[in-house]
């Protein structure tokens, strides 16, 4: 707020002065100089006072600039971000009225489009896309006999096993009760049974690195887990190693620390991610696998420097990948018809399936697809109520009058008032700030034009069997309001159409609101964009995108944004904040002017004072001559 009047004043015996200079007067002409230079200010006082009345209005400005920017910048997070994905009203799964509940999730789960036939499914999964794979050696136990009375050695400490064993499972208890008789072992190593795709594996787990050779059971191999480190498998450190995987060449160059997983990271990101490997340190195995599925995808491996053949890689092996076998019996069918699909996530007839895994032996599982417009309709009423709640606000500041009787207050006058009367001062004071202000006039008037035209091709015909508003038996049952009054809210105003829109023509609904233009020029992109897809492009083009707070939005920029910092003012473009930093450097000035004519009225009077005690003097030594 403005300083007072007196704070620019300096301080005398007399009168009211101000500020911190100290000054005797009226000595010899018994004048109170300090109320009369007070009054001979006044002119100069009133301009700095005027100055920070209107410095005070337009900073008042623009504090009700920034709280509409704020509820319009709400309006766009609530429902025109892409992140939101419940609330956002640019997404065609927004308008979705079909639901889809699967039986057992844990094999086939589904999600129905608008697309999609209510009715129950029935689905049966036979087999699981697969990806090409070439993986290394397992410890596969295919014939328990074959391990029986062999001999495994630990780096250089060996053990010898019965040959009693029946099952893998007794096996692996012999393996470990020969390790922990051994004093070099004991602790050391430990062996577990794994079952993995009906089959058992011998899986050997060590506190260190230890090598493992299986006297007269033909397999040898070494311990290792994701962050073994490549030298320990006798893959130099050093040295840059080629491969080329289906047809994509990449050179790896292995370092002291480089380890399995840093290879496994090669790999992907030299075929950019269409070849993926990784180490099952369950089974101890390691694969390379296409990222696709499905019998079109096919593995090649060159390895021509051997570095995969440590990890138990043949890379004179191909693979091809394996179709996904499904039969479904859709609703109104009798027959069940079946596919072969390359990827376990598929889409037919509008229903999205995920599989997971194969259904038993003559069983089936049941997609059980609904209508439900509850979801939708609470959407776009929730979408109306908050959108009306903006309109109005902003439609309250552009019709709010202005009473002239109510203006900033001075520091003198906030002096001898209490707070509650100087809060319901300049609430008063405050109103009609906006009055028909133009940026907001223009924002009006664009999202009331939104909804009112039509939504056109590049054809110029409609893009869309429906149309806002709620005259006729193809309008959506949602209009504007006819009272200018109020802004161009909305409101349904026949429910019932509006709920058949969503019920029976959800596409045509997400025409009418979801609509996109690739045009350049501004009004085709306009004409051609849904209404939803305009309401989007008015708020960015006033408000700037979603986390952006200081952009070339219309009412951001002229809220927020300096562009003049020149010495004289007058540099800018008119923002608000350029109108404060102008009327300051004008209340500076007129400062610096009454500051200048203080101190020529106080040197005046001091000439006056000066001149009273030469007269007082010279009439004194009169007196006494006379006398």
């Amino acid at each position: 707020m403005a300083d007072s009047t007196s704070s620019s004043m300096p301080v005398g015996t007399t009168g009211a002065g101000g500020g911190n200079m100290l000054r005797i007067t009226g000595l010899n002409t018994g004048l109170d100089v300090d109320a009369m230079v007070k009054k001979m200010l006044t002119a100069d006082q009133t301009k700095v006072d005027n100055a920070k009345k209107q410095q005070q209005l337009i900073q008042w400005r623009q504090e009700a600039y920034q709280s509409i920017i704020k509820d319009v910048k709400d309006l766009q997070s609530a429902y025109f971000d892409v992140t939101n994905s419940s609330n956002y009203l640019l997404s065609s799964n927004s308008y979705n009225n079909m639901t889809a509940t699967s039986s057992d999730a844990t094999i086939a789960s589904a999600k129905a489009s608008a697309t999609s036939v209510a009715g129950t499914y029935k689905i049966k999964v036979d087999q699981l896309a697969q990806a090409a794979t070439i993986s290394g050696n397992q410890y596969l136990v295919s014939d328990v006999s074959k391990w029986n009375g062999g001999s495994i050695t630990f780096n250089g400490s060996q053990i010898t096993l019965s040959k009693t064993s029946t099952s893998a499972s007794d096996l692996v208890s012999d393996i470990n009760k020969q390790i922990s008789e051994s004093s070099d072992l004991n602790g050391k190593v430990t062996a577990s049974l794994v079952t993995y795709a009906d089959k058992d594996y011998i899986n050997f787990t060590s506190t260190s690195e230890n090598t493992i050779s299986m006297s007269d059971i033909g397999e040898t191999s070494t311990f290792f887990n994701s962050n073994t480190k490549l030298s320990e498998l006798g893959i130099n450190a050093g040295t840059t190693y080629s491969l080329s995987l289906n047809g994509s060449s990449f050179d790896f160059k292995a370092t002291d620390s480089s380890t399995i997983q840093d290879l496994a990271d090669a790999i992907k990101n030299g075929t950019d991610g269409k070849v993926t490997a990784r180490l099952n340190e369950l089974t101890g195995q390691f694969s390379i696998q296409t990222s696709d599925t499905g019998s079109g995808s096919k593995l090649s491996i060159t390895d021509s420097d051997d570095i995969l053949s440590k990890l138990g890689i043949d890379a004179s092996k191909t693979a091809t990948g394996v179709d996904a076998k499904v039969s479904i019996k859709e609703p109104g069918s009798s027959e069940y018809i079946d596919t072969t699909q390359n990827s376990n996530n598929f889409t037919v007839n509008g229903v999205t399936y995920s599989l997971t895994d194969v259904t038993a032996e003559n069983e089936s599982i049941s997609i059980s697809v609904t209508k439900d417009t509850s979801k939708v309709h609470d959407l776009i009423t929730n979408f109306i109520d908050k959108y009306n709640n903006l309109i109005g606000e902003i439609q309250d500041k552009l019709s709010e009058k202005k009473d002239y009787d109510y203006s900033p207050l001075t520091d003198t006058q906030k002096s001898s008032m209490s707070d509650t009367d100087i809060t319901n001062w300049e609430t008063k004071a405050k109103q009609g700030i906006l009055r028909n202000d133009d940026n907001l006039e223009q924002l009006l008037n664009d999202l009331t034009s939104a909804f009112s035209s039509p939504v056109l091709g590049s054809n110029n015909k409609n893009v869309s069997t429906l149309y806002f508003g709620n005259i006729g038996s193809n309008s959506i049952g949602i209009d504007t309001s006819d009272d200018v009054t109020q802004g161009g809210k909305l409101s349904i105003v026949d429910d019932a159409k509006f709920t058949d829109a969503l019920t029976n023509h959800a596409d045509e609904i997400m025409k009418l609101f979801t609509t996109t233009s690739d045009s350049k020029n501004s009004t085709d992109k306009f004409n051609q964009s849904g209404i939803f897809q305009r309401i989007s492009n008015i708020i960015t083009s006033n408000v700037g995108v979603i986390g952006s707070t200081y952009n070339s939005g219309t009412l951001t920029k002229y809220a927020n944004l300096q562009d003049d910092y020149s010495i004289s003012g007058g540099g800018g473009t008119g923002t608000l904040p350029d109108q404060i930093y102008q009327q300051q450097l004008l209340i500076s000035t007129l400062t610096d002017r009454m500051n200048d004519d203080q101190t020529k009225y106080y040197n005046q009077f001091t000439q006056l004072e000066t001149a009273m005690e030469t007269l007082n003097a010279q009439q004194s030594t009169l007196s006494m001559y006379l006398s």
